[in-house]
């Protein structure tokens, strides 16, 4: 919010960061991992996830927070050095958001099942011999998540990182970042609280997955096709007048 009270471009495109975050947490080569990753930083058992016990919910809930601090600091750094790059070659403004659109749109067409980019049908997942200890391991294990899934974090992370690298100042990067961050985090963190009933969950409505890959595509085309048409700041600044609020 700004003093007079009105959503700016920047609180849209959060919103949409926001709502990359939730649905990159929903694909299936994330949502299906969760127990085995809450497992992994919490150091629990199968057998526990079935005990509601307070005492493995609050271990699971402070190992959880540090590995989201973990991947979130990666993000976060990541949109910094967008937006450095970014009013770098603030001459090319133009070029750069066409080309830029024409990449999102490719990346939308992948979700989409529609064309195959082999980069993004590997993942480049640090393995880590033995996990380090305590809620420092947990944030390590973040960085290394951040640093791998690339084909269901890295489409949609790139799309924030380019609007990121649009931002004239680096606070709204940072901004962006911290709301895919928090897309992210809000499912992960609801998955900890509830891990004892989180393999029942995932067998009853895991299905959802295959669906929020396709709701992803159509957002990064449809963002694609705004940018290279040039009418994404017109939408922007259109539906900002439709939030704004009068305090």
């Amino acid at each position: 919010m700004n003093p007079g009270g009105d959503l700016s471009i920047t609180d849209v495109n959060g919103l949409i960061a926001l709502a990359s975050g939730l649905l990159s947490f929903f694909t299936p080569c994330i949502l299906p991992l969760v127990p085995s990753y809450l497992i992994y930083i919490s150091g629990i058992t199968f057998d526990n996830m079935g005990q509601p016990g307070k005492e493995h919910r609050r271990k699971v809930f402070f190992h959880s927070l540090s590995f989201i601090l973990g991947f979130s600091f990666v993000f976060v750094t990541l949109g910094v050095s967008s937006s450095l790059l970014g009013t770098f070659f603030a001459r090319f403004h133009g070029y750069i958001m066409r080309i830029g659109g024409i990449v999102l749109i490719i990346l939308g067409l992948f979700y989409l099942d529609i064309i195959k980019i082999p980069l993004f049908n590997r993942q480049y997942v640090m393995q880590l011999e033995k996990k380090p200890i305590g809620l420092a391991g947990s944030f390590v294990i973040g960085i290394t998540f951040s640093l791998g899934w690339t084909p269901c974090v890295g489409p949609a992370l790139s799309s924030i990182l380019f609007m990121a690298s649009m931002s004239k100042k680096m606070t709204h990067a940072i901004y962006l970042l911290s709301m895919y961050s928090l897309g992210l985090a809000i499912p992960f963190l609801v998955s900890s609280l509830v891990f004892d009933k989180l393999l029942a969950l995932l067998k009853r409505y895991g299905f959802v997955a295959r669906y929020v890959v396709k709701v992803l595509g159509v957002m990064l085309v449809a963002i694609g096709l705004l940018l290279v048409t040039s009418y994404y700041n017109a939408i922007s600044l259109w539906v900002n007048s439709l939030l704004s609020l009068d305090l």
